[in-house]
C-alpha cells in the first residue's frame, strides 16, 4: 500500500493562498483511492492508494496545484482498514511519516519515499531520485509550459489542435511549449518511477 503525506505551506498556484488543502482535495479527487484523501491538521492531507501508477498520479497532481512538501509510505497496513485515513496504522503509515519529515528538510524538490522494509532502503532511494526530477522539470516549467503540459495530461489523445483552440492560443504555440517544456522526456520517467515503487510494494512483509 502507498500512503502519502503531504505537508503544504505557500503555494504559487492555489487560488486560495490561504489555505491550499481544497485544491488539493479536489486535485486527488480524480486518483483512485483506497480511502477518500483527508485534511488531518492545518495545511496537512493524507492519503491512501492501492497502486504505484496511482501514487504517481497523486504525486503529479500535488505538483500542478502547489508546493507541497511530500513523503511518500511504501509497505503493509493494519487491518481491517479503517474508515478514515487519519486512523491509519501500520509499517506504510510511519514510512510516511519518516518520508514527510525528511522531505521538509530536503532540496528544492521536497519529497521524499520511505519503504517500511529496510531491505528496499535501495530500491526507495532510487524511486525518490526519479520522482524528484520528474518534479524538478515540473518545477522549472513556465506558465505557458505548465498549462500545455497539464492539458495534455488531462486529453493524451488531444491534436496540438485541439489543444490549441482549448487554450486559446495557437498551434504554433503549443508546439514549442510542448518541445521546451520536457513533457516528452518527464514522460519517458513516469514508468520506471512507477517500476521501483511497485517492486518495493510486491515485495514488503503483508
Amino acid at each position: 500500500m502507498f500512503v502519502l503525506s503531504f505537508s503544504g505551506t505557500a503555494l504559487r498556484r492555489t487560488p486560495d493562498a490561504s489555505d491550499p488543502v481544497p485544491a488539493l482535495l479536489e486535485a486527488l479527487d480524480a486518483v483512485p483511492q483506497t480511502l477518500p484523501a483527508e485534511r488531518t491538521v492545518g495545511p496537512e492531507v493524507l492519503a491512501l492508494v492501492g497502486r504505484a501508477e496511482d501514487a504517481l498520479e497523486a504525486v503529479l497532481r500535488a505538483r500542478e496545484v502547489g508546493e507541497w512538501a511530500m513523503g511518500v509510505g511504501v509497505g503493509p497496513l493494519q487491518r481491517p482498514l479503517p474508515r478514515s485515513v487519519r486512523e491509519l496504522a501500520g509499517g506504510a503509515m510511519d514510512a510516511a511519516e519518516q518520508a514527510v519529515r525528511a522531505s521538509r528538510t530536503t532540496s528544492s524538490v521536497p519529497l521524499t519515499v520511505r519503504a517500511s522494509d529496510a531491505r528496499h532502503r535501495g530500491t526507495a532511494a532510487d524511486a525518490e531520485a526519479v520522482l524528484r526530477l520528474i518534479g524538478w522539470m515540473i518545477r522549472s516549467r513556465n506558465r505557458g509550459q505548465w498549462q500545455a503540459v497539464r492539458a495534455l495530461r488531462e486529453d493524451p489523445g488531444a491534436t496540438q489542435a485541439q489543444l490549441a483552440e482549448r487554450l486559446g492560443i495557437t498551434q504554433q504555440t503549443v508546439s514549442r511549449a510542448v518541445k521546451t517544456s520536457g513533457w516528452r522526456e518527464e514522460s519517458a520517467a513516469h514508468p520506471l518511477a512507477v517500476r521501483l515503487l511497485s517492486m518495493i510494494d510486491l515485495t514488503s512483509a503483508r
